[in-house]
């Protein structure tokens, strides 16, 4: 199966990447507006809203803080179902935090699946960046489509 993988640099604590990460108002504020969710711990499930078909719900697996999150996603987008999304997050020695995403599918798609769905994680992981660096991100806003 094929895996998206990106690595960024940013200038925050790896606190605030886990905050962003992990925290209702932090979710909504990079990836979609709308978010519902029962926890940050292993077992908590978390509802996304977008728009049509994609709407994914997440079970963490994996909380380590603030070192390492993964998500499976349980349901809300059938091309995701089963996927495990991992964050890793490494303070680096100049104040920085390295963020390593990867998304590793349960079922293979086609190429231009993949490429939609990784030219999508680099804009919502930009908006992770900016909303740590600058105190605002670009989530998805469910009222305005």
């Amino acid at each position: 199966m094929k895996v998206i993988h990106h690595v960024f640099d940013l200038h925050a604590q790896p606190g605030k990447v886990w905050w962003a990460l992990t925290e209702p108002d932090g979710m909504a504020a990079w990836w979609s507006t709308q978010v519902r969710s029962d926890g940050a711990g292993v077992g908590s499930v978390t509802h996304w809203t977008f728009a049509a078909d994609f709407n994914p719900i997440m079970k963490v697996t994996v909380a380590d803080e603030p070192v390492s999150l993964t998500w499976q996603c349980i349901g809300g987008h059938e091309p995701w179902q089963d996927n495990t999304f991992q964050f890793q997050l490494a303070e680096l020695d100049d104040g920085q935090t390295r963020v390593r995403f990867w998304q590793h599918y349960a079922t293979e798609l086609s190429d231009d699946a993949y490429g939609t769905y990784n030219f999508n994680w680099g804009y919502y992981l930009e908006s992770l960046r900016l909303l740590c660096v600058s105190g605002t991100g670009k989530p998805y806003r469910v009222d305005a489509g």
